[in-house]
């Protein structure tokens, strides 16, 4: 993979000056957008910044324990943050999982870009490059700051933990979650309705063994992955879920019927020494 890059122009309105301090902050902004939190010893090693217009500014990803490239190790955060920035780019929300806690970077950076910088350009690891004009990025302001809606309170809600765990209940849906598939589950214990991002394994088994007839008939399933929990306590989605059937064991009359269950009492007197908890 090669090292990120970031070029920062000036405005129209001043083509031939660059604030340093909008310069500046503008590429620690984007190199923090880049890092991930979760992994504090890897950072972005300064590789290249050019001294000429345009400013430029290039970063490789090193892991201070071992002082070696940590390309694999921060690639699955980097590409959450590149795909944010395409479908900022496109017009759509942010995805789901993208990182909470860079949410207000992503603000401030694009603030930036429509007062005192003109154009940024960066390079994408797929190959690509994606520009910033301070023309559209009002634009994309208003896909980030958009919180009117039910649909940003539900993904973007503060997630105060997450652990692997499972939970059970029916299916009352097989859709697509931000171009992912996904199960809606209406949870056993609590009959809240949860969205169930599967995992690319789980994908193929159930486009093997999942039916329509399983969603109209709400079967019963379990799903296990990351579950994400809110401040207070409520369970607000599920990601990377594999699933598992839960089939219940046919039970007849006949094999609940049990003539000693009593003990030989009639029925009102064993019903009234369980009420005066003669029974301990």
């Amino acid at each position: 993979m090669k090292p990120k890059t970031i070029t920062v122009e000036p405005s129209a309105e001043h083509p031939d000056i660059l604030d340093v301090r909008d310069a500046m902050q503008h590429v620690m902004d984007f190199f923090d957008l880049h890092t991930d939190q979760g992994i504090p010893s890897v950072v972005w090693n300064l590789t290249f910044a050019s001294v000429n217009s345009p400013f430029t500014v290039a970063g490789s990803p090193v892991d201070l324990r071992t002082n070696a490239a940590a390309f694999s190790l921060i690639s699955p955060h980097v590409e959450k943050i590149e795909r944010g920035f395409e479908r900022i780019q496109a017009g759509e929300p942010l995805d789901a999982d993208f990182p909470i806690e860079k949410r207000g970077v992503v603000a401030r950076f694009l603030e930036r870009n429509k007062n005192g910088i003109g154009l940024t350009k960066f390079n994408l690891w797929n190959g690509d490059n994606l520009e910033l004009e301070s023309t559209l990025v009002q634009r994309f302001l208003d896909v980030v700051q958009d919180t009117g809606d039910e649909e940003y309170d539900y993904f973007f809600a503060t997630f105060a933990r997450k652990e692997i765990g499972a939970i059970e209940g029916r299916i009352t849906d097989l859709s697509t979650d931000y171009d992912e598939p996904a199960i809606k589950l209406k949870e056993h214990r609590t009959g809240r309705e949860i969205q169930c991002r599967v995992s690319a394994e789980a994908r193929n088994e159930i486009e093997d063994s999942l039916t329509a007839g399983d969603v109209w008939t709400h079967r019963r399933i379990r799903v296990r992955g990351t579950i994400s929990y809110d401040a207070t306590g409520k369970i607000v989605r599920i990601y990377d879920g594999r699933i598992a059937y839960i089939d219940p064991n046919e039970v007849s009359v006949a094999d609940l019927k049990d003539a000693n269950f009593t003990g030989g009492m009639p029925v009102y007197e064993y019903i009234d020494r369980l009420r005066e908890n003669d029974f301990g």
